[in-house]
This record gives structure tokens, sequence and C-alpha cells, in this order.
């Protein structure tokens, strides 16, 4: 079965349609948009294609770089290189005296320890919120844990063609979160982060990574959001975004090429739901970059991770004689260095909120159409060339930034910078014609 089939199971319930206020709904995502959104236009119902190639490809670096490969040639003298890794997915493998190797389960198993602790971590921290809004650094252990299960560490005998892909996936996705390095988005950007406008290509070009794999974390924000227009995400922040039963986004997992340019061969979406019993489930979905839905918000993450500052991980109080035991890890899930992610090293975004003030009244330039009457959001975006002041070690500027005097690399260098989604003319309405919609939130729901 490719990943392609297996994606009409992922999250089968149906969307929950958006309440009219004015205007048209919103369309909940069917088996062929889900596809679509994830893999793009050519992914629709009735196409050939499966994106198990180019899994199979991370499949291969993966158990290289959790250290199996290694194992392999050292306890059983095989070669994971020589593997058919580009036909098919390699869960097991034949050793020497026919000794079958659970290749997925040792992959694992090297991860297990850490897995385990985190799980350890999360239940003491605290239980995530329902609707996953405000978390904190310190919730990345519940998010990453939350993705395997004891069973996924066992042995399988691999009879069922079903269960194969979804072992490979659950074993490619949960190692690899465990190699990776996180990053956490404060709530305020999570929506902005996601929905940022598509990058052009030189920005995508000078895209480099942090990390050989970089799990990014935040908010939950609905799926609609991200494939929605720019008239209809106007429409979702006027009415205040609200997470209900339907799909949301939490984040992504993103692969660098060894020199730290991004790896398009696939990227990862982290996507939550409820299932038909109110339990909210989340899996790390394959996507493709592109210019389609989930791609841009691939291409968002990958800005974040190369062009923005990142605070480090702050440093944990010292833990005492048993590191590990319950009332360490519950000394440091209190700690302030706990809740700012120490514990899972978890980077966050530098993000200051701008003052809250007035609305500001500007006059009609000289020359216009006259005043405008109404006011528009504009999406957030990456703005390539913006000039950036050079100050001395003091912190005072050098030179002119743009006045006379100003020269590009003696008093100004250039920067990409982001700019948050932001109310142009914030002082005026917006069009009477501008349609509302209000998501039902089904109120709380155990995780």
């Amino acid at each position: 079965m490719s990943v392609r089939n297996l994606l009409d199971a992922a999250f089968a319930q149906p969307a929950a349609p958006a309440t009219r206020v004015s205007g048209r709904t919103f369309t909940a995502l069917s088996s062929g948009a889900w596809k679509e959104f994830l893999l793009g236009p050519g992914a629709g119902p009735g196409r050939s294609g499966s994106w198990d190639e180019q899994l199979a490809v991370l499949w291969k670096r993966v158990v290289a770089e959790c250290g199996e490969a290694q194992r392999l040639a050292d306890e059983h003298d095989i070669d994971w290189e020589l593997a058919p890794h580009e036909s098919k997915a390699v869960l097991a493998l034949c050793g020497p005296d026919d000794v079958v190797i659970d290749v997925a389960a040792a992959a694992l198993a090297t991860q297990r320890e850490q897995w385990e602790l985190e799980r350890r971590f999360a239940r003491i921290h605290r239980r995530l919120p329902s609707d996953l809004s405000g978390l904190v650094p310190a919730d990345v252990g519940a998010l990453r844990s939350a993705l395997l299960d004891e069973q996924d560490f066992r042995a399988s005998t691999y009879a069922v063609q079903h269960d194969r892909v979804v072992r490979w996936l659950r074993a490619l996705t949960g190692t690899a979160a465990y190699l990776s390095a996180a990053h956490m988005v404060p709530a305020p950007l999570a929506l902005d982060v996601v929905t940022t406008a598509p990058l052009d290509e030189p920005t995508r070009n000078a895209l480099r990574l942090p990390a050989p794999w970089s799990l990014i974390t935040h908010d939950a924000v609905p799926l609609r959001a991200a494939q929605a227009d720019d008239d209809e995400l106007a429409a979702l922040v006027e009415a205040g975004v609200c997470v209900g039963p339907e799909p949301v986004i939490l984040g992504g997992l993103l692969a660098a090429q060894p020199d730290g340019r991004l790896d398009t061969t696939s990227g990862f979406l982290l996507i939550s739901s409820l299932d038909a019993t109110g339990k909210r489930c989340q899996v790390l979905q394959p996507t493709a970059y592109g210019d389609h839905g989930g791609g841009r918000v691939l291409y968002g993450y990958a800005a974040q991770l190369a062009f923005a500052r990142w605070t480090a991980p702050p440093v944990l109080p010292v833990p005492g004689p048993r590191p590990t035991s319950r009332s360490a890890l519950g000394r440091i899930a209190t700690s302030e260095a706990g809740q700012a992610g120490g514990f899972h090293g978890v980077r966050v975004l530098d993000f200051t909120p701008p003052p809250e003030g007035p609305p500001e009244q500007r006059p009609a330039p000289a020359g216009s159409r006259g005043p405008l009457v109404v006011g528009t959001w504009r999406r957030a975006h990456w703005k390539p060339g913006v000039r950036i002041g050079i100050r001395d070690t003091e912190g005072r500027l050098v030179g002119p930034v743009y006045k006379d005097g100003a020269v590009e690399g003696l008093t100004f260098t250039r920067e990409r910078r982001f700019f948050p989604r932001a109310r142009v003319r914030p002082d005026l309405p917006l069009a009477p014609t501008t349609a509302v919609y209000r998501i039902p939130n089904p109120g709380a729901a155990s995780r």
C-alpha cells in the first residue's frame, strides 16, 4: 500500500462544518483534498504514483544516523547501504543463520530511553490543554512522546500489508523526531508562521537549517487556515480563530542536507485531530514541498529556522544524585528553566510583541483618489533586502541607514526580515461585504 492510499484512512473523521454568519462556508477536506493539501495538485484521487520512494530515501538516512546501520554491520555483517531502499520499505532483513532482524524496532530502540524519559516528564509536568492553546516549551516532550506507544518498540511479523506501511511511517517519523533539535514558536506568532506568504525563489535558495533534523512546534492552528486564501484568512482572524474537532497543525519536522541546505525530499507536518471517541491523536504526516497548502507551511517553517533569531535552551538546575527520579523530574518541571524547555533542549523563537496603542489616524496622501473608507489585513511575509543599521560595540548606529551618507557595508547591511500579519488602516472598519466565519468549539475534550 502506498503512503498516498494510507492518507485516506488518516484522520478519517469528517471535519466539522463552519457555522456561516454571512457569505459562504469553508469546504471540509475530502480524501482527495487531503492528498492535494499534503502532496500537491497531482495527488488527487484516481492518479497513479506513490510517495514511498521519497520516504525510503529518508528511512535509509535515519537508520544510519540513529546508529542502527553501524550495529547491523558490527553484529551481523550487513551493509545497510546495499539494501533496496529506493524500491521498497526495508523494515526487516535476513541476517546470518536466517536470523530475521526487525530494522524498524531496532531503529526505534535507539531512542527508547529518551522517549521513556520524556513520557515520564510529561506526566509529571502537566496534562496538555484540550484546545492545545498556551503551550510552553516544556510541553514539547508531551507532543513528541505521543507520536509513539509501547507497541511500536516490539518486533513485528509484518503479516498484514497495511500494517507494514503504518509501522514504517511511525518508525521513520518517531526516530527522526528524537534525532531532531526542538524549536517552539510563541503562541502570538503561530498563525502567522503557518500562513506565511509564499517565499520568493532567492529566499528559498538561501535556506540553511541549524541541524540535520529540526522539529518545530506551536499552538494549534486549524488546518483550514493554512489552505485559506487572503479573504478567508482575514475572515478567520476577524472572527477569532478557535479550535474544534477538525484537524489542526501543531508544527513540522524538516530535514537538512549535510551542508545545511533544506532537504526537499519530503517534510512532515505534525497534525492532530479528535478520534471518534473524542480522544486527541496526532501524527507526523508526509508532506511535499511546493506551492500547495502543506508545502507552503513547510517553507514557512524553514524560513523561520534559517533566518529568525532563536534563544538557546536554558541551563537546568543541578538535578541531584538521582537525575531521573520522580522528585528530580518534579523539581525540573516546576523550575523556570524547565518551563522554558531546558529539559528538552528547546530553542524558542525570539519575539517581542508590538506595543499596544490606539488606532493610527492617517490623512489621505496628496494626489490620492480620496480617503480610504475600509481597512484590510496583510498576510505575514518575509521581505528581502531590508536595511539594517550597523552598530558599534555600545549599540549605537555608526551612521545613517536611509539618508544621505548611508553606505551599504559601512553604515547598513541588508537582511531578510519577517513581518507578522497586520491591519492596514486599523482605524477603519473592514468592508461590510467581508464574510465572517465562526468555528464551533466542542468544549473541553480529553487528550
